[in-house]
């Protein structure tokens, strides 16, 4: 395997001082003092370089942790790194599993936080691995290092924690642009996406980290140095329907993500798909997934629609906005935030029911002086309360909801069977209302509040539209065939009954959907088996560049799009 002598190491570290970084070494590893050797825990010498070696020939995994003084890193923005090296390296069950190069950190309150490197499978030459974080007081810290969940053999070598201080990001950009504007290509043919790094509209010089993900199932993530005013070329293609997707991050002087100081990646994204229009869903719907819910909604009317509150939130020009509840099935009642225009005549007006994304938090307040607006609560909790109320429940009972796989294995016990339950609730009270038109039912919602939209309109009548963006939890088998995973939980039986895509079939009214052909969050492929399976009038815009969460400088208005229609 190759060898990055100590010379290179310290001709990077002096680069990174010239970048306008400034460090101070907090700690170094010494293994020969720290670490008590076992058969599969070895400290060796190379070229006067401390070496530790660990293995594990069971998936049980091998680590070792070195404390830390809290006192040296509390309050301190630090970059902790390793060298390392592997061989063999299985594929860890969870993505933060597998090669650790991590912080085990408790703060002064009590939370715990383990901040880690990236980590790789397979075997691979030595190379640094690095992150940084900004760190709040601490009561005990130690480094760990080794194999979770994971065999091989790994390497570690320069082990430390350095103070830092970073250039300022808050100019950079980095920009792109794909070869064909419609990002459309035939199986085979080359797809090549361009990445400029820019410094307040100038061009500049830099190194970026380019993730490239398939739907063929290849991934590879690799380094670019790139000189002011080129561009960095990544070039792909796929020989089956799907897509390529690219992202480069630039790199700080010490190997880690740029970041401006609201704590989002310098980084941008480009795709490129492949007769997408033919896409299928990996895992077919289960075979009783209409029988079920027709059991559910029979639990659903079980329960009488009763209204529980409803109070004044507050008065504006245009309407008066209630904060509701609703009596449903399951651990919570619908709550939300309903606003009916000032003088509005029974069945005059039209209904919006706005659906939310995925967060704990209150209702949001949506108006407007021609139509009855109904934002429904995703989790049936109280609104407008005080910021510590949703941070417990954010940390406690809803810490990862609809992520534990054990829920997941049937459909009663999943999270969001409940939450699709009050969110037909929550319609069939809206239609209850005494100024509905008895006519329109506009349902809109973004990434989880897509999915909740689809969901609702499949399984009821009487839906005028739907305007959807960046669905969620679409083609959840996909990952099963290898198309690009997302963030969604495992994949698991019961979460058959929920997948957007299954929803899709039932739909009988117009969609929108308007999606990024970058979202890592939800992939373009998962979004367009949505699209083929909606079987009546549909409109589908993918816009090149568009994350889940916007890249900085991303211009929406000049982005590259394309719109489908059927």
């Amino acid at each position: 395997m190759k060898r990055i002598r100590m010379a290179g190491l310290m001709f990077l570290l002096g680069m990174a001082l010239a970048a306008g970084g400034a460090e101070k070494v907090l700690f170094t590893a010494d293994f020969l003092r720290q670490v008590k050797p076992t058969s599969t825990r070895t400290v060796t010498e190379e070229n006067g370089v401390q070496v530790l070696t660990i293995q594990a020939k069971t998936k049980a995994g091998n680590k070792v942790s070195i404390p830390l003084d809290p006192t040296l890193l509390s309050g301190k923005s630090v970059v902790f790194s390793a060298e390392v090296e592997q061989e063999n390296v299985s594929a860890p069950p969870k993505p933060w599993n597998g090669v650790k190069v991590m912080l085990s950190l408790v703060y002064a309150d009590g939370k715990r936080n383990y901040p880690q490197a990236p980590n790789a499978v397979g075997t691979l030459p030595w190379q640094t691995r690095s992150a940084r974080i900004s760190l709040p007081q601490l009561k005990s810290a130690a480094f760990t290092l080794g194999l979770e969940q994971v065999s091989g053999t790994v390497r570690f070598r320069n082990v430390r924690i350095v103070e830092v201080e970073m250039p300022d990001y808050e100019k950079r950009l980095v920009t792109g642009t794909a070869n064909r504007k419609d990002a459309a290509y035939k199986p085979g043919e080359e797809m090549v996406f361009s990445f400029r790094i820019l410094n307040d509209g100038k061009p500049e010089s830099g190194k970026l980290r380019i993730v490239r993900s398939s739907d063929d199932g290849r991934k590879e993530t690799f380094e670019r140095e790139v000189k002011a005013g080129e561009t960095c070329e990544v070039r792909a293609s796929l020989n089956q329907p799907g897509f390529v997707m690219v992202k480069a991050m630039l790199l700080d002087p010490y190997g880690t993500p740029a970041k401006r100081r609201n704590g989002r990646n310098v980084q941008y994204g480009l795709a490129g798909g492949v007769a997408a229009e033919t896409l299928k869903q990996g895992v077919p719907e289960p075979a009783d997934f209409d029988a079920y819910w027709s059991r559910a909604k029979e639990q659903l009317a079980a329960i009488p629609l009763r209204e529980l509150e409803r109070k004044v939130l507050k008065e504006t020009a245009v309407s008066t906005i209630y904060d509701v509840k609703v009596a449903c099935a399951g651990n919570r009642p619908v709550s939300g935030y309903l606003s009916i225009p000032k003088g509005a005549k029974p069945g005059s007006l039209p209904l919006r029911i706005y659906f939310d994304g995925y967060a704990v938090h209150s209702a949001q307040v949506r108006e407007s002086p021609k139509a009855i607006c109904f934002f429904v609560n995703a989790h049936g909790i109280e609104n407008n309360r005080e910021a510590a109320y949703y941070t417990a429940l954010a940390r406690g009972e809803l810490r990862g909801y609809g992520f534990r796989n054990e829920e997941n294995q049937k459909p009663e016990s999943c999270y969001f069977n409940n939450m699709i339950l009050r969110d037909l609730r929550a319609l069939e009270y809206a239609r209850s209302l005494p100024e509905w038109n008895r006519k329109e039912i506009y349902l809109i919602g973004g990434s989880q509040g897509a999915f909740q939209t689809v969901a609702v309109a499949g399984l009821s009548e009487g839906i005028t539209s739907c305007d959807i963006s960046i669905p969620w939890f679409c083609d959840l088998g996909g990952v099963k065939i290898g198309r690009v995973r997302g963030w969604r939980p495992e994949y698991a039986p019961g979460l058959g009954y929920f997948d957007t895509v299954n929803f899709a079939r039932r739909v009988k009214c117009p969609v929108k959907i308007t999606a990024g052909l970058s979202d890592w969050v939800c992939p373009p492929s998962g979004v367009w088996v949505l699209y083929n399976n909606l079987p009546g009038p549909a409109e589908l815009t993918m816009l090149q560049g568009l994350d889940h969460a916007v890249y900085p400088g991303y211009n929406r208005a000049k982005a590259a799009r394309t719109t489908h229609r059927k």
